[in-house]
């Protein structure tokens, strides 16, 4: 009995370390099209790269992962989410700030500067998209696959998740950026653990990423920067 309930998660785990590395295939492989650079200049490069991702790993997700310990809803509570929020807003937008941050990344500045409609759907995608899919990467399978592999032991899976969050988010340059990145996964994390699901991770992360872009944009058009 034990045996096979060691295999059923060795080959949960492994599903799980699938979906990473498939999130990480299709991420790269817009770069080796022939029309990257066209597609770039009208801003619609990494929009390709965001809806990829949601339709294949959203997909697989409803089909083999959902009902997974941990990948589910989870549970939403108010006070949970008063306290998380706060967190998020911390460090988005008070220790950027602390750290001298200043000036905003290329990148951000780049999508802050696309024109009309391609902005707005930038945007749009960025809020509504990105987030889904992360968190069912990251919060969900990569944090499964993690515990399994630290033997249930939640700092060092948790910190492993920050570590490999903030690399992964490559569009980035400046190591406070990362630290950053690192500090909102642990939050993010914290959010999963607590609630016993992806449902609060995921509304969070939509509301950092809506206020981020919202904030920058205004920033950017303001100071020009």
């Amino acid at each position: 009995m034990a045996e096979n309930e060691f295999l059923d998660r060795t080959k949960a785990v492994n599903g799980c370390l699938s979906m990473l590395l498939l999130s990480i295939f299709l991420t790269t492989l817009p770069y080796f099209l022939e029309s990257r650079d066209a597609l770039i200049r009208k801003g619609l490069f990494y929009p390709l790269i965001y809806l990829t991702q949601f339709l294949v790993i959203f997909t697989l997700y409803l089909l083999f992962f959902r009902k997974r310990e941990g990948l589910g809803k989870g549970e939403m509570k108010g006070r949970y989410f008063a306290v998380f929020i706060f967190c998020i807003f911390v460090i988005q937008f008070v220790l950027p700030r602390a750290l001298g941050l200043t000036k905003s990344e290329d990148w951000l500045t780049g999508q802050m500067s696309l024109p009309g409609w391609t902005l707005l759907f930038n945007a749009l995608l960025l809020t509504f998209v990105v987030p889904v899919y992360e968190e069912i990467i990251f919060r969900g399978c990569l944090f499964n696959a993690l515990m399994y592999w630290f033997n249930d032991r939640l700092y060092w899976s948790a910190l492993v998740l920050a570590a490999t969050f903030s690399l992964l988010h490559t569009q980035y340059t400046d190591p406070r950026t990362f630290f950053l990145l690192f500090l909102v996964s642990l939050v993010l994390t914290a959010a999963r653990v607590k609630t016993k699901g992806l449902g609060l991770p995921v509304a969070l992360h939509m509301i950092m990423n809506g206020s981020v872009s919202v904030l920058s944009y205004l920033f950017i058009t303001v100071s020009g920067r």
